[in-house]
């Protein structure tokens, strides 16, 4: 399968390691899907592996559309067996205390789960741990479910039954039953938020862990430090400019000036690097554009001005003439013809 944009973010394997048990336990073949989206499901069980994070949300949306349920992530979470996710898992088990197991989350996430906002605040009253992805990951509503209800599921055991105390808010459309989220995360659950989010009260933030194995902690702790932070930026600029390129279609701000300081090389420097890469910002953009509009088009059922003003358009009119030039008919004929096919 083609490498897109978005298969530059990856997630740790293991975190999808219970999806094709509980499709299996609900009479769904998972195999054949998932080598449709890209993936090998046989790896999801190797501790230490990655896997592109967009294929893996694509995996779980399809099952919960063949499934015909839209809680299928949360339930999924059920067959996720504890320390899956490797050092991650460990340490999550063996924090000393909800504070300990917040701040942990807030360094390490990113490195088995990649973030484009994985923030931790702990103010007088409660502390705030918000996370979000790319905009490049177009669905992961029942990977966002399946995450929350894996964290929840170690801060039970923290909490017990006090769990209830925390508030959640997710980026997700509500489902049309709520049941099911208020009782295996919390009362307290709301829908269409801007960004993921848990809010503790600061009461709760030192209650202990009955199991917590501090030396194991610190050991786990150790490994995740050691693990790298994606940086694509030092490693290939030209890798760096076109995914904030196709970060930020919609702003339509993106100059070879603003990209060369962003990089911190000056725009001769970078313009040399794009030409020996054999491309140019404006290549770029229109790549990305072309990419991104076949994506909307065919994953989404956005309209198709709204699709023009993601990809910086200013007019439907511009939007239409660069689809006939990058497909060969307008956006229109493009989302009927194909998804005819599929």
């Amino acid at each position: 399968m083609k490498a897109t944009l978005a298969d530059q973010f990856e997630v740790a394997a293991g975190l999808a390691s219970g999806i094709s048990r509980y499709a299996a336990s609900i009479g769904i073949d998972a195999g054949p899907i998932a080598q449709a989206c890209g993936l090998d499901p046989d790896r999801f069980n190797v501790i230490g592996e990655r896997v592109s994070l967009d294929r893996v949300c694509r995996y779980m949306e399809a099952l919960a559309l063949i499934s015909g349920d839209d809680q299928f992530g949360l339930k999924s979470a059920a067959e996720f067996r504890k320390g899956a996710s490797g050092p991650f898992g460990y340490a999550m088990m063996n924090a000393a205390t909800v504070r300990d197991c917040l701040v942990f989350m807030g360094r390490n996430l990113n490195k088995i789960s990649e973030t484009s906002i994985c923030t931790l605040e702990i103010g007088p009253r409660a502390a705030y741990f918000e996370w979000t992805y790319s905009p490049l990951i177009l669905h992961r509503a029942q990977f966002v479910d399946l995450g929350v209800a894996q964290t929840f599921a170690h801060l039970r055991a923290f909490l017990g039954d006090d769990v209830r105390l925390i508030r959640v808010e997710l980026e997700r459309k509500k489902p049309i039953n709520t049941n099911l989220h208020k009782q295996l995360l919390t009362p307290h659950v709301s829908f269409g938020a801007q960004v993921n989010a848990l809010i503790l009260p600061v009461e709760i933030l030192g209650r202990s862990n009955p199991r917590a194995d501090p030396q194991l902690f610190s050991i786990m702790s150790m490994q995740m430090e050691a693990l790298p932070q994606r940086n694509t930026d030092a490693q290939d600029p030209v890798a760096a400019v076109r995914l904030h390129v196709a970060e930020n279609l919609s702003n339509n701000t993106v100059t070879l000036a603003s990209e060369a300081g962003r990089l911190g090389m000056s725009s001769r420097t970078l313009q040399r690097r794009l030409t020996d890469a054999g491309t140019s910002l404006q290549a770029i953009v229109d790549e990305c554009r072309k990419e991104m509009a076949g994506r909307f088009l065919l994953e989404t059922d956005l309209t198709l001005s709204s699709i023009g003003y993601k990809l910086g358009f200013s007019a439907p009119a511009a939007f239409t003439r660069s689809a006939i030039r990058w497909f060969g008919m307008t956006p229109s004929e493009f989302r009927q013809k194909h998804r005819e096919t599929t």
